[in-house]
């Protein structure tokens, strides 16, 4: 072992450490199995833990999220108006969405949920392994056969990438408080020992023997842990990737060999990192979970449910009877349950003295409990009966009584949501420099120009290069279907329709593009005439009459002819025609 690969591996242990006596570490599994709605077989669930958790990730991501760019300076405009689209696209085609969804659950269960940002290879890009037009590298393809050494789909060639980690997968300093102050930062991958050596940007690997095999990973983060089998004699490596802010390195470890030590160069703006954390710890990075929490009163419950029922089990109708009073035919008469059903009994005993009814009873004390418990999970997390969706019975809640639960219980989720919005403009920033400095051939993007008609521009990373304002409209915030949507663009113009400070064909554009939906042509009816100023047009919903003529329609001879994939507008073109606008 290396002095280096010593010194690293000694840094990592007591991050480990750190972890284990800070965080709920050791009962991380117990959450996870909590949630899966894994109990003892002698335990009647409720699972609190399951229904809480699922009520509230679809209360703190973003079904249809949309990045607004505004551009530092006037000479940005173009800039920011192709950038916001290209934001727009990878949110779309990265599945951003999911990975904000799995965090989320990371940090309800775990406390923290981590998230690891990269582009093109998902085990570390090196800009001069780049072969191709898009820049993908050889990384995902090192096979001689030219099979694949990666395997994750959300991971695309020349494509920046953002997934969930594991949070035992993540190591930090020892006394760490935040993810915006760490010197470094490991995380614990498991390959296949042959894709590690296939792999070209790795060194010294033809010593690498493997240390694990697929029966003994036994983290619940191991990516091929389900294939566990004894017979599987296929060999796995460990190996610690580690970002070392302070150098600005990359090092990958593996069998105490350091088998990538080259500069890192996706540190821009900080470490490729962002993590989700709902309740952060006042002193140590490892925030505090929602389940850890609920995990108390969850057991309580289950005790309580599981009494009530041996106590229902007990409580069922018996009786007792003086042996060979009633004979055995008798005595299924007795218990066949048909009506009108005459029992006869034997000698002159009185009936009272024959047969004795048992009444046992369910403990009344039961239900009171299981209702605090309930009423403290509820009261850990802020939600009412209201948000879980429970009808309650007695006098009915004023109006106001309402609307103050409402706002307390919106105040607790909303902090949550900017939480999760927040992550996710930190990755778009950090993708944006990604694609700026990594972009270098051209690449097409359809974008609504200064004239509203929308086109195909082409540009490249470095002329797009530039400081933005980033912000998140959400499209969440309220339940938004397409009847909404379309209810919405008919006020937005009846109320600004003849506004003289409003662009009058954005606006017309706006209203078609709701109704987009119901047929895909409905966008693209906009016509603007050339030479026309959009305001000039606000005294009139309908700016040509249909006379059968074309000249003033867009792709007519007398137009500006909008631009296609195959012959796209080049951005500095675009960004004139910006210019001259302003």
């Amino acid at each position: 072992m290396s002095e280096k690969a010593t010194e690293w591996m000694s840094k990592i242990k007591k991050g480990e450490e750190f972890r284990k006596t800070f965080s709920t570490y050791p009962h991380w599994k117990d959450y996870r199995n909590m949630y899966r709605n894994k109990w003892d077989e002698n335990i009647l669930p409720v699972n609190k833990i399951f229904s809480y958790g699922r009520m509230l990730i679809p209360r703190v991501y973003f079904n249809s999220p949309r990045i607004t760019a505004t551009a530092s300076h006037p000479g940005l405009v173009a800039h920011a108006r192709v950038v916001e689209a290209v934001d727009n696209m990878l949110i779309r085609e990265t599945m951003l969405k999911q990975t904000l969804k799995k965090a989320s659950l990371d940090s309800f269960l775990c406390g923290i949920g981590p998230i690891k940002l990269g582009f093109d290879s998902e085990f570390g890009y090196m800009p001069e392994q780049s072969t191709d037009d898009d820049g993908a590298t050889v990384t995902q393809h090192s096979r001689k056969d030219g099979r694949r050494i990666e395997y994750n789909e959300t991971v695309k060639p020349g494509m920046p990438w953002a997934l969930r980690v594991a949070p035992e997968d993540i190591i930090v300093p020892w006394g760490s408080e935040d993810f915006s102050y760490l010197p470094w930062i490991a995380h614990r991958i498991v390959r296949p020992l042959e894709d590690v050596k296939q792999d070209q940007k790795y060194k010294h690997t033809l010593e690498l023997k493997g240390t694990l095999t697929a029966y003994n990973l036994k983290k619940s983060s191991d990516p091929y842990k389900p294939s566990i089998d004894k017979s599987d004699t296929a060999m796995y490596c460990e190996l610690y990737e580690v970002r070392d802010y302070i150098e600005g390195r990359l090092y990958t470890i593996c069998e105490n060999t350091i088998i990538l030590d080259e500069v890192d160069a996706l540190q821009i703006e900080g470490l490729p990192y962002e993590c989700i954390t709902f309740n952060p710890d006042p002193e140590y990075i490892y925030g505090i979970s929602d389940a850890d929490i609920l995990q108390a009163q969850q057991k309580e419950l289950n005790t309580i449910t599981t009494q009530a029922q041996a106590h229902r089990a007990i409580a069922l109708l018996k009786f007792l009877y003086k042996l060979e009073s009633i004979d055995e035919t008798e005595l299924q008469k007795f218990l066949s349950g048909n009506v009108g059903i005459g029992v006869g009994i034997k000698g002159d005993l009185p009936l009272s003295q024959v047969v004795m009814a048992l009444q046992p009873h369910i403990p009344m004390e039961l239900q009171p409990a299981a209702m605090a418990c309930n009423a403290a999970m509820k009261e850990s997390l802020g939600f009412s009966s209201n948000e879980l969706g429970d009808y309650q019975t007695g006098s009915p809640r004023s109006a106001t009584e309402t609307m103050t639960v409402a706002q307390a219980f919106e105040q607790r989720i909303s902090e949550r949501r900017d939480i999760v919005g927040d992550v996710l403009l930190k990755i778009i920033r950090k993708w944006n420099q990604y694609l700026f400095k990594f972009w270098n051939t051209e690449k097409v993007i359809r974008v609504v120009g200064p004239d509203g008609i929308p086109g195909w521009v082409s540009y490249t990373g470095e002329q797009l290069k530039g400081e933005f304002f980033l912000s998140l409209d959400i499209d969440s915030g309220m339940p938004m279907n397409r009847a909404v949507k379309v209810q919405m663009a008919n006020d937005l113009f009846a109320k600004f329709n003849g506004d003289m400070m409003v662009d009058q064909v954005a606006i017309r554009q706006i209203l078609l593009d709701a109704y987009g939906s119901i047929d895909p042509r409905i966008p693209g009816l906009m016509n603007v005439p050339p030479g026309v100023d959009p305001r000039l047009l606000a005294a009139s919903r309908q700016p040509m009459p249909m006379t059968g003529m074309t000249g003033m329609g867009r792709g007519s001879a007398g137009g500006r002819v909008g631009s296609s994939p195959d012959k796209p507008e080049e951005f500095d073109s675009f960004k004139k025609r910006f210019e001259e606008k302003q």
